[in-house]
Formats: C-alpha cells, sequence, structure tokens
C-alpha cells in the first residue's frame, strides 16, 4: 500500500511538472521585464554568461528534461528554427535533469542531435531566479536582456506564424 501511494506521487510530480496543450501559444508581454543575466552551465559545470558575451538580437532559451515528452518533442522544432531565422537569434537549451552529465549526452547521442547549446540547471539555481514550475518553459530574451514572452508548456515552433513572429521580434 505504500509503496502503490509513493508511486502515484511520483506519477503526479511528474505529469505536472510536463504540459503540452494544443491551445499554448506565443504571446509577447505587455512590457519587457528585466531578467538577471543568466550564467550557464556547461556539462562540465564551467560558469559564463552566454547572454551578455553574445550580442544576438533575440534569444530563445528553452528549459527542458530528458523525462519530459513534450520537451523532447520540442527540442528538433528549435532547432529548425534556429535555422530558419539565422544568425541573429541565439537558442539554448537548459536541462534540470539530476545527472545530466550522464544524461544529456546519452539523450543527445541516442537523438542524434548536433547542436552547440545544451546547459545544465542541476542545482535549479536559474530555475528558480527565473519562476520556472513546469517543463517545458521557454522564454524569449531580447538583446538588453529582458524577458519579452514567456511560453509555458509546448508549442509547436515550426508554426509559420510562430516563425514569423520571431523574425519581425528581430
Amino acid at each position: 500500500m505504500v509503496c502503490m501511494k509513493y508511486l502515484f506521487f511520483i506519477f503526479f510530480i511528474i505529469t505536472n511538472l510536463s504540459h503540452s496543450h494544443a491551445n499554448n501559444q506565443l504571446l509577447l508581454h505587455k512590457e519587457a521585464k528585466n531578467i538577471p543575466d543568466i550564467k550557464l552551465n556547461s556539462l562540465n559545470y564551467e560558469d559564463y554568461s552566454v547572454l551578455s558575451a553574445s550580442k544576438k538580437n533575440l534569444y530563445i532559451v528553452n528549459f527542458w528534461a530528458t523525462w519530459c515528452a513534450p520537451c523532447i518533442k520540442e527540442i528538433p522544432d528549435l532547432i529548425l528554427l534556429k535555422e530558419k531565422v539565422g544568425k541573429d537569434i541565439d537558442v539554448f537549451f537548459i536541462s534540470i535533469d539530476s545527472n545530466p552529465s550522464d544524461s544529456i549526452p546519452n539523450f543527445l547521442k541516442k537523438n542524434k542531435i548536433d547542436f552547440p547549446h545544451f546547459y545544465t540547471d542541476k542545482k535549479m539555481k536559474i530555475s528558480n531566479e527565473l519562476d520556472i514550475k513546469v517543463m517545458p518553459t521557454t522564454l524569449i530574451i531580447n538583446r538588453e536582456i529582458q524577458e519579452i514572452s514567456r511560453v509555458i508548456g509546448y508549442i509547436d515552433w515550426k508554426n509559420e506564424e510562430i516563425i514569423n513572429l520571431i523574425k519581425k521580434l528581430i
């Protein structure tokens, strides 16, 4: 009986931390929100600030996990978006997995993903600073390091309307 309660609790936590809904949309904030510069952690646990070092017009920062089905579906779509929009944007993937040095390389190899910007938030510092509670969550950040949109849950980043909106934001 105790084991069933424990399994139910684990199932409840996992299903409520990942989110996918057909009505999710990319909506812009009425006012841009100042955010702290994100100190990214590489898989080697080296800290550095890509956002302030890289002067792109737009950043897309996706919080994900290897156990999150909507996240896994969204990753190739965001990589394709980067390819379609071009050099004026950067896309970063920040994993909240508890053992990222093993799980992320295995995930990338298994899914044949060759993309340089995969980082970790093992201690949930970035997620907590930015109030990320659901996977996937994607932030759109402007050149001034201000959040201009937050998408909670999966959306179809291959959708032409979304691609055109991203191009207009550049």
